[in-house]
This record gives C-alpha cells, sequence and structure tokens, in this order.
C-alpha cells in the first residue's frame, strides 16, 4: 500500500494542528467571503472613458504567460471538478439514505461499514518506516495510536469514495455539465511542420492526485 508523505506530519502532529486551526481567523468564520465570479464583459477598469473587461486582461496575460494563464485555468477548473464531485456524491448519498428510510449519517456509517477492512499491524509499520524522517526520533510506540488514527480516517474516505462509484454506477440520472478547458492553438504559416499539417493529436495529462 502506498502511503502519502504527508501522512506521518499529520499523525506526529495532529494535537497541534488541531489547536493552530481552531485559533485561526478561518477556522472561526472570519475569513473573507470569495469574491463573485466575474463574466468575461466585466468592466474591471476605466481610464479616460476607456473601458477594460475581463476579457482584455485575460489577452493581455495570455499575451504576457500563455503559460501561467494555461496552469492557473487548469488549477481552477480541477478544484472545481473535485468539489462539484463531493457534491455530486454527497447527493447520491442522501438519495440512496432516503429510499432506505435512513438519515444519511447512517446510511454512510452502515455501507462505509461493508467496504471498510482492519488496519493491520505491518501497515501501521510500513507507514511508519515510508515516513521515519518525520517522526523526529520517536519509536513507533509513541507514534501508533496517532497513525491508527489517521490510517483509520484515510480507510473511511476511501470507503465512501468507493459507495459514491457504486451508487453513481446504479443512477443513470447524474449528468455533470462542468466542461474543461478548451485551448486553441494558432498556427503561423511559418511554423514547422512534419508530416500532416491537419493531422489530429491526443495529449495525455498524467496527474499525482496524493
Amino acid at each position: 500500500m502506498k502511503f502519502s508523505m504527508k501522512g506521518l506530519a499529520y499523525a506526529v502532529a495532529i494535537g497541534a494542528t488541531l489547536v493552530g486551526c481552531a485559533d485561526s481567523p478561518s477556522a472561526a468564520g472570519q475569513s473573507p467571503a470569495p469574491a463573485p465570479a466575474a463574466g468575461q464583459d466585466q468592466v474591471v477598469a476605466e481610464v479616460g472613458g476607456h473601458k477594460i473587461t475581463l476579457k482584455d486582461v485575460d489577452a493581455k496575460w495570455e499575451e504576457f504567460d500563455a503559460a501561467e494563464r494555461s496552469r492557473v485555468t487548469q488549477l481552477l477548473y480541477q478544484n472545481r471538478r473535485n468539489m462539484l464531485d463531493q457534491l455530486v456524491g454527497d447527493a447520491l448519498i442522501q438519495d440512496a439514505a432516503k429510499a432506505a428510510g435512513m438519515s444519511a449519517e447512517a446510511y454512510l456509517t452502515q455501507e462505509s461499514a461493508k467496504r471498510l477492512t482492519p488496519i493491520t499491524e505491518p501497515e501501521i509499520q510500513a507507514f511508519y518506516d515510508q515516513n521515519k524522517d518525520r517522526a523526529q526520533g520517536r519509536p513507533i510506540e509513541q507514534l501508533r495510536k496517532p497513525i491508527t488514527d489517521f490510517l483509520d480516517g484515510q480507510r473511511r474516505l476511501q470507503a465512501k469514495a468507493q459507495l459514491v462509484d457504486d451508487l453513481r454506477g446504479k443512477n443513470a440520472n447524474v449528468k455533470v455539465m462542468l466542461d474543461p478547458p478548451r485551448y486553441t492553438v494558432t498556427l503561423a504559416a511559418n511554423d514547422p511542420i512534419r508530416g500532416d499539417a491537419m493531422a489530429p493529436i491526443t495529449i495525455v495529462e498524467f496527474s499525482d492526485y496524493q
């Protein structure tokens, strides 16, 4: 089993992390609300009666640093898609729970238990060994409980994800309309070409979701 390298940092410092989060302004609900989404035609500045739209800003950004604009656009899409998947999953669980005459929480607990496997001592040892440099010299005896708690939390998330996959497979009414970003690549007449200039191109992106 592959473990996240961030895991032991969470496991050994879980208490301090929770305290720190509790004291932070964002945890207390004091973080500023995000700005509303802006349309491309929104006017974001005026100079002597000349209006500058968000579309103008993005065009200049594309001209100035196309690679960074592409990276940020893709990151925004990926985060939106991740949150959308969570909302879809929650809705599927609520519908299944209603059909079963149960609360969503009780249904999730019941169905997750069917998909959970016990955490074994070899898994705890393997996690400790892979993250030993983060243990700050503490023996596994001191870290067994926080490691176990962390692995249990990870396993419950995996069980929920599996449940959602199972529910999606049984539900034909799930539609996702959030389109990924698309980019138009303009070719100049003097661009070097080898082979058919109109040949289809497939780009495969590999990402680490740890």
